[in-house]
């Protein structure tokens, strides 16, 4: 059976995604369309560009330097050019504490070397990047690593080449209907990037906004050679993590209201079914109870600063409020795949934890598959297409 899919955001928890495909896929399920926030993105672009269960898999093992290849997706900020330096709010913070003793033209060659060993500092340079560019870490090891995996191994007979490709060239070339979300932090709306919304956003960068959590990662301005969204200018626009609005936009797929649709697409005659993939961080990974026969495992990464996270948890209160009523009313297109005890941010994990981690979502998919039998989920879905709910909050994160 043929289903839409829908991946929820979650960081390095996304790979429990990979055992739930693979179940999926083993029980002779496809997809149609597929929507995805932040780590539900990267999974849904995979998808897209013909990535099977078992590439994903042997993805996730990479190594580099004896530690998991995901790890340097936090990676140093890049220097910071002078005009950067002597134009950004620290050098302003300094230029407005007046030393009253110390003469101007001293104290502002104060403020130079200060702003300037802090922006070169190793130790500091983080602390610069998280004022100036809105967030602790860069994302260029990401933004390369996404490239090379979409040019890398074979499809339709030859080899993928998908990386230098816009939206409306990835569909074009893909034939897949694949949408992900971000949040445009300038003009305070959800954006639902595909080939009908942002056709000239290349397909790699549209990704990379998408997973930008913010203040951990930098944030992302909108180049002008990306085009416009629904024919708006977005040019000098920052956009970070879809999550941000609606982690989890299943009501996307589900509602028929004329907007929606209009990003969607027209809703055929008789639906495919929808499966959301959610990240159930209250459901236990079974493999963890026995693990080196440890009775707490701590998980906790010194780059969860306390500040993002209580940024996480006001923004988690708000989008998770609307994303409930949705998932509450469409319980059986929701499939819970457990994640307890594990970090947002722990993409350095042990073999041994991310296999747990896989082979839990692999079992919840399949006990997922055998409560609902084919026929009455097709039935399922096409019933759930009516939502009041999913029509409201649809509406709600999509009006600016």
């Amino acid at each position: 059976m043929n289903f839409d899919l829908v991946f929820e955001g979650g960081g390095a928890k996304g790979m429990v995604f990979v055992g739930a495909l693979e179940e999926f896929g083993r029980r002779g399920h496809a997809f149609t369309r597929l929507l995805g926030t932040s780590a539900g993105a990267i999974t849904a672009t995979l998808l897209a560009a013909g990535y099977t269960p078992q590439e994903m898999l042997t993805a996730l093992q990479e190594k580099e330097d004896g530690k998991s290849v995901f790890a340097g997706f936090m990676g140093e900020p890049a220097p910071f050019s002078p005009e950067e330096i002597q134009g950004g709010a620290i050098r302003k913070f300094l230029k407005d504490i007046n030393l009253r003793f110390v003469p101007d033209f001293l104290e502002d060659s104060l403020d130079d070397w200060i702003a300037e060993a802090l922006a070169a500092d190793l130790r500091s340079r983080h602390l610069f990047s998280f004022v100036e560019r809105g967030g602790w870490y860069a994302a260029d090891r990401f933004v390369s690593w996404l490239s090379t995996k979409l040019d890398t191994g074979p499809w339709q007979g030859g080899q993928r080449a998908f990386s230098r490709l816009t939206l409306g060239e990835f569909h074009d070339r893909t034939n897949v209907d694949l949408s992900v979300v971000a949040s445009d932090t300038t003009a305070g709306r959800l954006l639902v990037l595909n080939h009908r919304t942002a056709p000239d956003c290349p397909v790699v960068w549209a990704v990379r906004m998408s997973m930008s959590i913010p203040l951990l990662w930098q944030e992302v301005v909108w180049s002008a050679n990306w085009g416009t969204y629904l024919g708006h200018d977005m040019a000098a626009h920052v956009v970070v993590d879809g999550g941000m609005l609606s982690n989890f936009p299943i009501e996307l797929f589900i509602s028929a209201e004329p907007q929606v649709t209009n990003l969607m697409g027209p809703k055929k005659d008789v639906p495919d079914p929808i499966m959301g993939l959610l990240i159930d961080e209250s459901l236990p990974v079974p493999v963890l109870q026995r693990e080196r026969g440890l009775l707490v495992t701590v998980n906790v990464n010194p780059e969860e600063l306390r500040t993002v996270q209580r940024l996480k948890n006001l923004v988690d209160t708000m989008t998770q409020a609307h994303d409930k009523m949705v998932m509450d009313e469409c319980d059986d297109l929701v499939v819970r795949l457990p994640a307890k005890g594990y970090g947002t941010t722990e993409f350095d994990m042990t073999d041994e934890r991310r296999q747990a981690l896989v082979a839990a979502g692999q079992s919840a998919m399949g006990a997922y598959l055998d409560r609902l039998p084919a026929p009455r989920r097709a039935l399922s879905a096409v019933k759930m297409v009516a939502s009041p709910h999913a029509d409201r909050i649809a509406s709600r994160i999509l009006a600016y």
